[in-house]
Order: C-alpha cells, then sequence, then structure tokens
C-alpha cells in the first residue's frame, strides 16, 4: 500500500508542477489545469503509477517537470540554473529516459527568450553520456538488448514510426490498452505503412504551411525529443510499444490539446468540453485498472492483445498455477511451447524467404 500510495503522490505531484508550468508557458488558469488534468488522468498512465516498478516513471515525471519549471524560470536567473541543472542531473538518474531533457531546453529558450542559448547547455552533455552509458552496459549486461542480427534496420525503423504514430493516436483514442504490445513476424505490415504515411504527412504539413517555429511545431519536436530514447533504434526487450512509455511524451500533447481547444471555443464552450473530456478520460482509467489487479487479469489481457505471444501465454499459465488452477496452466504452456515451434519454424522461412 505504501508503494501504491507513494507512485499516486509523485504522479499528483507531477499534475501540479505541470500546471504551474503550463501557465509559465503563458496558458491561461483554466487551459492550464485542463492540460495537466488530461496528462494525470489519461489512461494511458493507468501503467507507469499503479505497477510499482514503475516508480521510476513517476519519479523521473516529477523531477524533469520540476527541472523545467526551474529551467523557465531561470532564463534570467543564474541560481535557478543551476537548480534545474541538479534536477534535471537527478531525474536521468530515474530513468534514462530523461537524458533527452537538455535538447528540450533548448524549445523553452525558443519558446520563452526567442533563440536557443546552445553555450548554457554544454554542462549538460556530460549527463547526458555518463547516464546512457551506464544504461546501454545495464541493457547490454542483462541481455535486454537486441541484436541487429535479431531485428535488423528495416525492422526499427518501423517501430520508430509505429511508435511515432501509436502514441498520439492512443491519447486520443485510448482503446485495446495491454500491458504488452510485442512483435510477431506475423503482423501485417499494414500498421506500420500507415503509421509512417500519417508521420510523414505531418512533417510535411509543418514544413509547407510553417514559415517560423511556431507552438505546434514546438510541440512537435518535443514530443520527438521526449519519445526518441523509445522508439526501438537501439532495440531493448521484446516491445513494440509501452503504455509507460508514454509518461514523459504526453506532457506536450497534452500542452498542445489544451491551447488547441481553448483557441477553439469560447471560454462556456471549452469549460463544457473540457469537463466532458475529463470525464470520458477518468472512465476510460478506472476501466483500465483491474488489469494491473492480479497475475492473471494482467497476463489474460496480455494475451488477448499479442495472441501470437508465447511470453505472455507462459505467464499466464505461472499465474493460472499460482491461483490454484493447474490444469488450465498445463493447458497454457503446451500452447505456449507449440506456439514457440511455429513461430521459430516461421522466422526461418522469413529469413529464407520462403
Amino acid at each position: 500500500m505504501g508503494f501504491h500510495l507513494t507512485n499516486v503522490l509523485l504522479h499528483a505531484a507531477g499534475a501540479v508542477l505541470l500546471f504551474f508550468l503550463a501557465r509559465r508557458l503563458k496558458l491561461a488558469a483554466l487551459p492550464a489545469a485542463f492540460a495537466a488534468l488530461v496528462w494525470a488522468v489519461h489512461p494511458l498512465r493507468v501503467e507507469s503509477v499503479v505497477w510499482v516498478t514503475e516508480r521510476r516513471d513517476v519519479l523521473c515525471g516529477v523531477l524533469s517537470l520540476a527541472a523545467a519549471l526551474a529551467y523557465a524560470r531561470g532564463l534570467d536567473d543564474a541560481v535557478w540554473r543551476r537548480r534545474a541543472f541538479v534536477l534535471t542531473a537527478f531525474a536521468m538518474t530515474a530513468k534514462v529516459f530523461a537524458i533527452v531533457l537538455p535538447a528540450v531546453w533548448l524549445l523553452l529558450d525558443l519558446r520563452l527568450s526567442g533563440a536557443p542559448r546552445w553555450r548554457e547547455k554544454v554542462p549538460y552533455r556530460p549527463l547526458s553520456l555518463a547516464a546512457l552509458g551506464l544504461n546501454l552496459a545495464a541493457q547490454d549486461g542483462s541481455g535486454a538488448a537486441v541484436s541487429l542480427a535479431d531485428f535488423g534496420v528495416t525492422h526499427r525503423l518501423a517501430q520508430a514510426f509505429f511508435g511515432l504514430a501509436f502514441y498520439p493516436w492512443k491519447t486520443l483514442l485510448p482503446t485495446g490498452l495491454a500491458p504488452l504490445y510485442e512483435y510477431s513476424v506475423l503482423l501485417e505490415p499494414r500498421p506500420f505503412a500507415v503509421a509512417a504515411a500519417c508521420v510523414c504527412t505531418f512533417v510535411l504539413y509543418l514544413a509547407l504551411t510553417r514559415r517560423r517555429v511556431d507552438g505546434l511545431t514546438q510541440g512537435a519536436l518535443a514530443y520527438l525529443i521526449l519519445l526518441s530514447p523509445a522508439l526501438g533504434l537501439y532495440k531493448s526487450g521484446r516491445m513494440i510499444a509501452a503504455d509507460r512509455w508514454s509518461y514523459l511524451p504526453a506532457i506536450p500533447l497534452a500542452l498542445l490539446a489544451a491551447t488547441a481547444l481553448s483557441r477553439a471555443l469560447d471560454a462556456r464552450a471549452f469549460r463544457v468540453a473540457a469537463g466532458a473530456v475529463l470525464l470520458a478520460l477518468a472512465a476510460a482509467t478506472r476501466l483500465q485498472l483491474p488489469v494491473w489487479s492480479s497475475d492473471t487479469a494482467l497476463w489474460t489481457r496480455a494475451v488477448a492483445a499479442s495472441p501470437m505471444s508465447a511470453f505472455a501465454l507462459e505467464r499466464l499459465a505461472d499465474a493460472e498455477a499460482a491461483a490454484g488452477n493447474p490444469g488450465a496452466a498445463d493447458g497454457r504452456r503446451a500452447h505456449a511451447a507449440s506456439l514457440r515451434r511455429f513461430v521459430t519454424d516461421l522466422s526461418l522461412r522469413v529469413r529464407a524467404g520462403l
């Protein structure tokens, strides 16, 4: 209970910091509150908050937001700049995804002072390189790193395009969320092709219609920067996506959504629309919580989302055995073993061009 409670408190603190950051970015109070609440109650946050192991997400989130707020205050104050540097370093120790924060600070420079301040970012480089080096060594040492022979450049690029489109889509329509999205040799290329087309269309739109780096472009760049460690160009683990990987990248998406909605509607209509959106997200989050209520519920949902995953089937078998249902567990293990043989044979055939 203590671990879950502190996760919730850290996440709530992050939402409060996001409100003040949005105000610093010149959003009015109501849109700023909407952005913070959209980010906080969205069902994509469930995995990061309720899974105790993902303490690193909520801790990194609150430290990153505190660092962003300190950096924004420190544009004209050397004391706050030093505080931002320390908080950024702490965020990197919580989770390696924070190594990209100095690039986000350049966007804050552009947003708040009109020009990037490159020289001030030089001290951040050793921090990012050290955190990255330690993480890569840990991934290699644990066996989580996936070699190019097992997951080639084409697959990595496909996963990257998929991720760039997956999280905005799931932010807009958070259905079918799962604790495991696993790559399969049987996965048709259509989702990856559609994702690539969406990303390329959006990039082309920005290139053709934007004469200057405005708020939309800055938000899109912040999303890209914050998501880049999770795109799979350095492949680790079996997933092609994960709800928890959206924790930091969802921040600029929430700010963009609040800005767009507040500009499109008058004050009264905005309050009505914001309330409806928040109620819908809270209801979706409430439906997502039972997935994480037990091992059996979690792996049942994982199997439903990734039916070709022998790994998920084996974990479900373990959960059923622990719950006192050995007959079902034995059936799951037999199914998983058969599936592994089938997928291995199919993989060899695909690589051989058969």
